[in-house]
């Protein structure tokens, strides 16, 4: 922001996820993976048209009160690669250097109620298997991490790679690129040990 504002410097590409990418489809054509005991939610937030009468739009004057609901807006979400990870974005080195399967959205906990809607605010977590054999006894559709990375050190090479790409392109402050590693490397630590 700031060498877009004092140097006239353009501010990266945006990322955010198009339709015509493949990186937003309707809950239909969601392709999240098969994880034991993980459903997305089947029932995401409805914008609703709202007609607030004749004056709102040109003068904010609200005459209909309630205001009429005169449809809805589509809901698209955000596709998935194959570890259920969205598409689109900025991809932080814990989403691009996976250990688990990172969402944006959780459901309820079913001791709670309503487990098939979302928590609002939280995000999820699902840890890969550590190895090959776990992620077979588990049916799982996603890599384990055994697979993926011989061993924290290459790991984290892959991790200081994402890094730089992500100063590179200006999504990372500089300074932030040891912080950045680090908790990759917590995350290691508390998932693949």
């Amino acid at each position: 922001m700031e060498a877009w504002i004092k140097d006239s410097v353009a501010p990266p590409a945006s990322v955010y996820p198009h339709i015509a990418d493949g990186q937003l489809t309707h809950l239909a054509g969601l392709k999240f993976p098969k994880i034991d005991g993980v459903t997305p939610p089947q029932h995401p937030r409805v914008a609703r048209r709202l007609d607030f009468g004749p004056e709102f739009k040109l003068h904010g004057v609200i005459l209909q009160e309630p205001p009429k609901v005169t449809g809805a807006f589509p809901v698209l979400v955000p596709q998935v690669d194959a570890d259920g990870i969205d598409l689109g974005g900025v991809r932080l080195p814990e989403v691009s250097v996976p250990l688990a399967t990172l969402t944006g959205w959780n459901l309820r906990a079913p001791e709670r109620g309503a487990p098939g809607e979302i928590a609002e605010f939280y995000g999820s977590t699902f840890p890969l298997a550590k190895t090959k054999e776990a992620r077979e006894a588990a049916h799982d559709p996603r890599l384990s991490i055994a697979d993926r990375y011989a061993s924290r050190e290459q790991y984290l090479q892959r991790v200081n790679t994402a890094a730089d790409e992500l100063i590179r392109r200006r999504f990372v402050l500089p300074q932030d690129r040891d912080f950045v590693v680090q908790r990759a490397a917590r995350l290691w630590d508390a998932l693949a040990n």
